[in-house]
């Protein structure tokens, strides 16, 4: 069964519109067109000290309770708001292509936290596009400021910390 279906021409020219340079954040290059927030494990940014201690050599059940609270948030976030997911294609493949799920189901499996940038969504309704990222920490780019006591609020539930750029 597919797991992904793709949105319709008419909404994709719209998404496109609504979410420019798509292939700059992917790769990791901010733009002026958004606003970076942070979701975290940790409370604060981590010295390099803390990163060896409080990333490295970590037992199995702590590394299952940290991704548990990233699937929590993105269940919530689910809940709360429409996401759909986007892979580049096209003759330079910066072109995004917009897809949303076939199911429920698919749409949990593939949110599974993994702490190795598995998975790329935006939210339309917020404006916000969604990274998964590495050492228990996921990026935000926020379109519109006015969204970002929704994603805090979010992460609050679910026991995550917002960072605000480095």
């Amino acid at each position: 069964m597919r797991k992904f279906i793709n949105v319709n021409k008419q909404r994709q020219k719209v998404l496109e519109v609504q979410f420019p340079k798509l292939i700059d954040l992917a790769q990791v290059n901010e733009t002026k067109e958004y606003t970076y927030l942070a979701i975290s494990i940790f409370d604060h940014w981590l010295t390099q000290e803390e990163s060896k201690e409080l990333l490295g050599e970590l037992d199995t059940n702590e590394i299952e309770r940290r991704s548990l609270i990233f699937d929590k948030f993105n269940q919530l976030l689910s809940q709360k708001t429409e996401i759909l997911t986007f892979r580049f294609g096209g003759k330079n493949g910066d072109k995004p292509k917009f897809k949303s799920f076939s199911s429920p189901e698919a749409q949990s499996c593939y949110f599974r936290q993994t702490d190795t940038g598995m998975y790329q969504a935006i939210l339309p309704a917020l404006k916000a596009v969604y990274f998964e990222g590495y050492d228990d920490t996921n990026v935000f780019y926020l379109r519109d400021l006015a969204v970002k006591s929704f994603i805090e609020s979010c992460a609050n539930e679910v026991g995550l910390h917002c960072l605000e750029h480095w």
